[in-house]
């Protein structure tokens, strides 16, 4: 099993890396700071031994070498070789475990040499070999490891049998203390070895850990910085430390936020420390709630709701939501409306048939009654059932919405066409409805749905127009940023901030005739054709005040 370096390769790059051959694959970065660090120290005892050389020369030391020129020569050269090596690290980043390879063995041959120079085993340089020897194991794999241990203990009996075989002589101890050595030298290389290998897989394990703790601390900010609601973290003492944009939003707060609840800042930041202080006093109670009214720019008020996720424990930091209530009513708004639409087309299938037959025995009644005052009571029946069954055509046409077609449509004709048909169904004024293109762009839209929301709107408009001459006009125009809008414009008053509010929800009228589903019906028609649909109010000046726009979709213009 390979070890060391090579476990941050691939298995085929590590098997290169533990023979030490060839370019090495990528390092971590700590290993290279051990072999740095490794360099350093070479330099520094290389220092003190060819410093040792001059001294022994003068006669302040004690003792003698085997060998002054020898030893002296080998120190020069363990000195240069070490400079060079530690100047020369950056050049060969490409080739670490060549790089381990070469300065290990050159630590083996250039003590061991220093050590036969000295005297022998009994020099005292047997602790420098072992020390360079461990330093080689820990930026070293483990078969390297172990192939310097073998190379140090074979230079070590190799003095040891030197020491037997010169005129001096020698004695068994001598080989004794070589064997040793040798065993002290595999147990020391192994063993760092291995010591160095599980720090440095523990460090590569946290620093993958740290990595996906990034990656998700960037997901979540990115999640929370999108949430509807309003989030902050505060902790026990009161600073915020994280908020996100709809919190500044709902809060009143510029960027950065307020190191701490107490300072002063934003229309709601006082009743968010209020409201803060009073649920760490009843305890802190974690999902506790707790609903303010905020002042909003405009003065009015905004509801919110803080919910506090967490415990009001020492140390503990505390997750606030500030849901806006608006938006929540809405939610269920849309899903009570959806329901009601649902619930609505269920009846209204129910009361066709039994209405038809209302219909047909109302006819047949009225054509045998002669008394006016009785053929007044069934013209009564024939409106009221005529207006209900229209409400039955509405809501059936929202819940039976087919899909819609995306046909080009000539607007000039179309346009004629569909107020000729308005005015013979409805029986109103043609002068009073006028028509306007400023293009000759085709309209990208269902037709079938395209005329009933125009039925729908010019219904609307007659109905609070006055009964000039081009009380309403329908345009088709394309603007400067070449989006086209279809545009319903009458002289009437205008909707009030109440009725702009809810004009295109259903059943919403406020005529006792009116059924409350022609505007919301042509925004649902409009929504099926990929459409928007939205209210103007023109200027004092302008004579068109109340603009319906009705605005398709913009793919479908991009390619005309």
């Amino acid at each position: 099993m390979t070890s060391g370096p090579a476990l941050a390769a691939e298995p085929a790059a590590a098997a290169r890396a533990a023979s030490g051959i060839g370019a090495s694959p990528a390092v971590a970065p700590s290993y290279w700071a051990s072999l740095r660090w490794l360099a350093a120290s070479r330099v520094a005892i290389a220092l003190v031994l060819f410093a040792f050389f001059p001294l022994h020369d003068t006669g302040r030391l004690s003792g003698g070498l085997g060998d002054p020129a020898l030893y002296g020569g080998t120190a020069l050269l363990y000195l240069l070789a070490a400079v060079l090596f530690l100047s020369t690290l950056d050049r060969f980043r490409a080739h670490f475990h060549a790089l381990v390879l070469a300065q290990a063995l050159t630590d083996i041959v250039a003590l061991s040499t220093l050590m036969h120079a000295a005297g022998g085993l009994k020099s005292g340089l047997l602790v420098l070999l072992i020390v360079a020897l461990a330093g080689s194991a820990i930026v070293a794999t483990r078969r390297m490891a172990a192939f310097f241990a073998a190379a140090a203990t074979l230079f070590v009996l190799a003095q040891a049998g030197w020491q037997l075989m010169s005129p001096s002589g020698g004695d068994a101890a001598s080989l004794m203390l070589a064997g040793l050595v040798g065993i002290g030298c595999f147990a020391t290389a192994m063993t760092v070895n291995w010591l160095a290998t599980r720090l440095h897989a523990q460090e590569r394990i946290a620093q993958m850990r740290a990595e996906d703790l990034r990656r998700q601390l960037a997901v979540t900010s990115r999640v929370v910085a999108e949430l509807a609601h309003g989030v902050m973290i505060v902790d026990a003492r009161g600073a915020v430390r994280a908020m996100n944009p709809a919190a500044r939003a709902l809060l009143g707060i510029a960027s950065p936020a307020p190191p701490t609840l107490a300072d002063a800042g934003g229309r709601g930041w006082s009743m968010l420390r209020d409201a803060h202080a009073r649920w760490r006093g009843s305890g802190g109670a974690r999902g506790a709630e707790s609903d303010l009214e905020l002042p909003d720019v405009d003065g009015r008020a905004t509801r919110v709701r803080l919910r506090f996720l967490g415990t009001a424990e020492t140390g503990e930091d505390t997750v606030v939501m500030i849901e806006d209530q608006r938006l929540v009513e809405d939610r269920a708004q849309q899903l009570k409306l959806a329901s009601m639409g649902r619930l609505s087309a269920s009846i209204a299938h129910e009361i066709r048939n039994p209405l038809g037959a209302i219909r047909h025995a109302n006819g047949l009644l009225a054509e045998r009654i002669t008394d006016p005052s009785l053929q007044r009571l069934t013209r009564i029946v024939e409106s009221n059932t005529v207006r209900i069954d229209r409400i039955v055509e509405d809501v059936l046409s929202i819940a039976r919405r087919d899909r819609s077609a995306d046909e080009s449509i000539d607007a000039q004709p179309f346009l004629g066409r569909l107020v000729d048909e308005f005015v013979a169904t409805s029986g109103a004024e043609r002068a009073r409805i006028g028509v306007r293109l400023s293009t000759a762009r085709p309209i990208r839209f269902d037709s079938n749905h395209l005329r009933q929301v125009l039925l729908n709107l010019l219904a609307n408009a007659l109905r609070y127009a006055s009964t000039a001459t081009e009380a309403v006009r329908i345009e088709w125009r394309e603007r400067d940023d070449r989006r086209l809008e279809l545009r319903v414009c009458d002289d009437g008053p205008g909707l009030t901030d109440e009725m702009r509010e809810h004009a295109f929800e259903p059943f919403y009228t406020t005529e006792s005739r009116g059924t409350g589903l022609g505007l919301y019906l042509a925004r649902e028609l409009c929504h099926a054709s990929g459409a928007t649909i939205r209210y103007e109010t023109g200027s004092p000046s302008q004579r068109w005040r109340s603009v319906f726009v009705v605005e398709p979709r913009n793919e479908a213009f991009a390619r005309e």
